[in-house]
């Protein structure tokens, strides 16, 4: 019961190599509402892949989420692949896809909670959770069409 499996789609008004500019370095990401986050270390190949980040997360429910992302795979400007450990533990699959004049990020979030009180109160929590989810990512796109400068298209989220 301590599984999510979430899905956020946009559309935003600008190319995946702008997008990828901003993205590509998380560590940078002030634009991000209650979203920090802090390089660790870097990875020995020089590509991106291996780097480590801790993230801190204050959620609109008040509580905090912290965990390592480590950049597992990376091909610019289209694809992010990150493991997490800590109080989320799973997965991450950020895919830009350019369509146009438009460029359509797709971010695939597999994650179990690692935070005991949140185990033990999901199954009566769950739908606040993922509202809580969905509000993180809304930020998240907030920050980026603030940032660019751009309009939000298109937008979707699912927990599968």
């Amino acid at each position: 019961m301590n599984g999510y499996r979430f899905v956020s789609d946009w559309m935003l008004e600008t190319s995946a190599e702008e997008l990828w500019k901003l993205i590509e370095k998380p560590e940078q990401a002030d634009w991000w509402r209650g979203c920090s986050i802090c390089k660790l270390k870097s990875g020995s190949s020089g590509d991106g892949i291996g780097d480590e980040y801790r993230t801190v997360i204050r959620t609109r429910m008040l509580y905090k989420l912290s965990f390592t992302a480590q950049i597992v795979e990376k091909r610019r400007p289209h694809l992010i692949v990150l493991r997490a450990n800590g109080h989320l533990e799973g997965s991450g699959r950020l895919e830009f896809e350019q369509v146009g004049a438009c460029t359509r990020i797709r971010y695939t979030w597999e994650v179990r909670t690692k935070k005991r009180w949140m185990n033990m109160w999901a199954p009566f929590f769950r739908p606040a959770f993922v509202w809580n989810h969905n509000r993180v990512m809304a930020d998240c796109v907030e920050g980026l069409t603030s940032r660019l400068g751009i309009r939000l298209v298109q937008s979707g989220a699912a927990e599968a």
